[in-house]
C-alpha cells in the first residue's frame, strides 16, 4: 500500500469524511492548582460558532522569548473570535502558566498515556482552522499536522538567522512548503528565509514577536548617581556571550559601575569560575528573576552582548522600561537600536567599545534619559501588543488569499 493510501485511511479513521463529522475535541485545562484537570469541550467548526479554532504548538512553556511572545499574542486575541489550544511537546512550568496564561487550554504531549489521550490530541488538530508552530521541533510537528488537516492554515515561526546544525537547516528548508505562512521575527530572519531557503517572498511575513504592554513597564527616570548599575537578562549560554561581558566588567572595575546578570543556564558554572579566577567583584549573577519590570527599574543601562539574535525581546523590554541600550550589532537588534539615538551598537568582541559606551552613559544622566525616552517611543509605535495582534491577523489572512 502506498503513502497516499495509508494517509487516506488514517484521515478517514480519525477525521471522517469532512469537518462536520470530526470527533469532539477533549482537552486539558491548566487551572490555578498544581495539576491538570481533564475537561470536555464540544467539537466546533468556524461556521457553527463564528470562532476560529487556533492550535499553537510549542516545545515547552517556560521563561523564554518565544514562549513569552506567544503568551502576549494569545492574550491579545479576542475571545469572541478565537478558540485557542496550546499544545506542548515536552511539558510546561506550572508557575509560568499561572502567571502568563492562567486560563489557557493546554494539551501536554508528555502526559499522553493512552489511546484516548492520542484521540484527544488528534481531534484537536482535526478541528483546527489555524495551526501555529514555534521552535524547531514544534515547527515540524505543525507542518505534519497540516498534512492530515489540509483545511487548516499552517503558519510556522523562524526566530533566528542561525540553525543549531546544518541538518536542521536542510530539514526546515525541505519542509518549508508545508507551511502556508512563514513568520520571521525580525528583518534579518526574513531575508535569510528568502535568500538562503528560497522561500517565496509573498509567504514570508516579518512579525516581531514582542507584544509589549507598556502599562507593565514603568519608564525609568534617570538622575545623577554615584553607583551606576548595568544589567542584562538572558539564558547563560554561549549565544549570549556573557564571558565577554565579564571581561568588560573587569575592565571597568573601580569606576563605580556594577553589573547584574539575570538568568540561568548551562554556562553558569563556567562564568562563576571566570569571576573567581579574575577576581571580579563588581558582577552579580542573580539567577532567574520573577519580576522583570521590577529588575529593569533597578538598573541604569541595559547591555546585550550576544553573538547572534533574532528579535531579542529583552532589548525591546529594556527600551519599554526607558533604558538606554548597549548591544551587539546583530540580528534584529540592528533594527530596534539606532546608534546614538537610543543606544550604542558594537561587534560582539569589541570589549573596548562596550566599555566606552557604558562609561559614556554612566557619566551622563541626561543622555540616559534621552535615549530611554526615544527607546520607549519606538516600542509604543512598533512593538506593542495591539500592533502584534493586528500584524499577526493580517499575516495569517494574507498567507491564504
Amino acid at each position: 500500500m502506498n503513502y497516499s493510501s495509508l494517509l487516506a485511511r488514517f484521515r478517514s479513521h480519525w477525521f471522517g469524511s469532512g469537518s462536520q463529522n470530526r470527533t469532539s475535541a477533549r482537552t486539558q485545562r491548566v487551572g490555578e492548582g498544581d495539576s491538570t484537570t481533564p475537561s470536555t469541550l464540544p467539537s466546533r467548526s468556524r461556521d457553527e460558532t463564528n470562532k476560529t479554532s487556533l492550535v499553537y504548538i510549542i516545545n515547552a512553556l517556560h521563561t523564554g522569548g518565544a514562549e513569552v511572545g506567544m503568551c502576549r499574542l494569545l492574550n491579545g486575541l479576542s475571545e469572541d473570535k478565537y478558540e485557542i489550544t496550546v499544545v506542548t511537546l515536552i511539558g510546561y512550568e506550572e508557575a509560568f502558566v499561572r502567571q502568563r496564561i492562567p486560563e489557557a487550554t493546554i494539551l501536554d504531549c508528555k502526559q499522553i498515556r493512552s489511546l484516548d489521550d492520542i484521540s484527544r490530541l488528534v481531534s484537536t488538530i482535526a478541528n483546527a482552522n489555524v495551526i501555529i508552530g514555534s521552535l524547531y521541533h514544534s515547527v515540524l510537528v505543525a507542518r505534519l499536522a497540516g498534512i492530515v488537516n489540509r483545511q487548516a492554515t499552517v503558519a510556522t515561526w523562524q526566530h533566528n538567522e542561525r540553525f543549531k546544525t546544518p541538518l536542521r537547516k536542510r530539514i526546515v528548508g525541505t519542509t518549508s512548503l508545508l507551511s502556508d505562512v512563514a513568520l520571521a521575527d525580525s528583518e534579518p530572519v526574513a531575508e535569510m528565509l528568502c535568500e538562503e531557503l528560497d522561500l517565496p517572498s509573498e509567504t514570508v511575513k516579518t512579525l516581531p514577536i514582542a507584544g509589549i504592554s507598556l502599562s507593565e513597564f514603568q519608564a525609568r527616570t534617570h538622575h545623577n548617581s554615584d553607583d551606576i548599575v548595568v544589567g542584562s537578562v538572558g539564558v547563560l549560554s554561549g549565544q549570549k556571550n556573557y564571558a565577554t561581558l565579564l571581561t568588560v566588567a573587569d575592565e571597568l572595575a573601580g569606576e563605580d559601575i556594577t553589573f547584574q546578570i539575570a538568568g540561568d543556564g548551562p554556562k553558569r558554572s563556567e562564568l562563576e569560575r571566570q569571576i573567581e579566577s579574575l577576581g571580579i567583584d563588581n558582577v552579580e549573577l542573580l539567577g532567574r528573576v520573577d519580576d522583570l519590570p521590577e529588575f529593569l527599574q533597578s538598573i541604569d543601562v541595559y547591555v546585550q552582548p550576544s553573538h547572534y539574535e533574532g528579535l531579542c525581546i529583552t532589548v525591546v523590554e529594556a527600551m519599554a522600561a526607558g533604558l538606554p541600550v548597549v548591544a551587539s550589532a546583530v540580528g534584529g537588534i540592528n533594527y530596534t537600536v539606532t546608534e546614538r539615538k537610543n543606544g550604542f551598537l558594537h561587534d560582539p568582541t569589541d570589549i573596548a567599545g562596550f566599555c566606552d559606551s557604558i562609561r559614556e552613559l554612566a557619566e551622563d544622566p541626561s543622555k540616559r534619559e534621552r535615549f530611554g525616552k526615544r527607546g520607549r517611543n519606538i516600542v509604543e509605535n512598533r512593538y506593542t501588543q495591539d500592533v502584534f495582534v493586528e500584524r499577526f491577523e493580517r499575516a495569517i489572512h494574507e498567507g491564504v488569499v
